[in-house]
């Protein structure tokens, strides 16, 4: 079974378009065992179009899709979501998902193009205030790697963002912070260190770290 959600603000006939793959491919964004990602071209306006291989054919993936749907009907009511809570991004436009018994085992999401550039550290002030507000509205980003920012004309947009509502207080605000430092390698000074909070999130932080080296080496084995 097939199913296709759009945006209801666009022309119908653009998904159509798209599903039956009637654009032009423009560049290609990324292309490794994770995801396929194009900038495609449909009557003349630009698109992003993302396939997330990774969890597309994962098992494990496929059966949470039962419950949860496919990565990129998630993607796509993310998007929904922080345009909702009044953050900038790109506009969703569709996703597409195979289903068979129940569970995603194909899946794809289209978002509109923005013509920005990667925040770098020299936008990390600006990053960081993006984070504050997000914490204050009482959402976790979800991913807050430097890379999940955009820039344009001066102002933040969310990529990859998951906007998890907040269970964990100030130390699921502190590991974010933490996790924000870790993919630019520079400190960001706006929480006192001494604190259980901060103890609690570097504790998880480093059991992460320790978890994920445990599954690179088993998946070294496996080849």
């Amino acid at each position: 079974m097939e199913k296709v959600i759009c945006n209801n603000l666009i022309n119908f006939n653009l998904p159509n378009k798209i599903k039956n793959k009637e654009f032009t491919i423009l560049k290609v964004l990324k292309d490794d065992n994770r995801s396929y990602v194009l900038l495609i071209e449909v009557d003349g306006e630009s698109y992003v179009y993302k396939v997330p291989r990774e969890k597309n054919r994962r098992v494990w993936q496929r059966f949470l899709s039962l419950f949860r749907g496919s990565e990129s009907r998630r993607e796509y009511n993310n998007s929904l979501k922080r345009s909702k809570l009044g953050f900038q991004g790109a506009t969703p436009i569709m996703y597409w998902e195979k289903r068979v018994f129940g569970m995603s085992f194909d899946s794809f999401f289209i978002s509109s193009y923005l013509e920005g550039r990667s925040a770098t550290i020299s936008d990390l002030s600006l990053v960081r205030d993006e984070l504050e507000r997000i914490h204050k509205k009482g959402y976790l980003h979800g991913d807050s790697q430097l890379d999940n920012f955009m820039i344009l004309k001066e102002e933040v947009y969310l990529i990859d963002v998951k906007l998890i509502r907040n269970k964990y207080g100030k130390a699921g605000e502190i590991y974010e912070f933490i996790y924000l430092e870790e993919s630019c390698h520079k400190e960001i000074d706006i929480y006192d260190k001494t604190t259980l909070s901060y103890k609690l999130a570097k504790g998880l932080n480093n059991y992460l770290h320790w978890i994920g080296k445990i599954k690179k080496t088993i998946r070294g084995k496996e080849r």
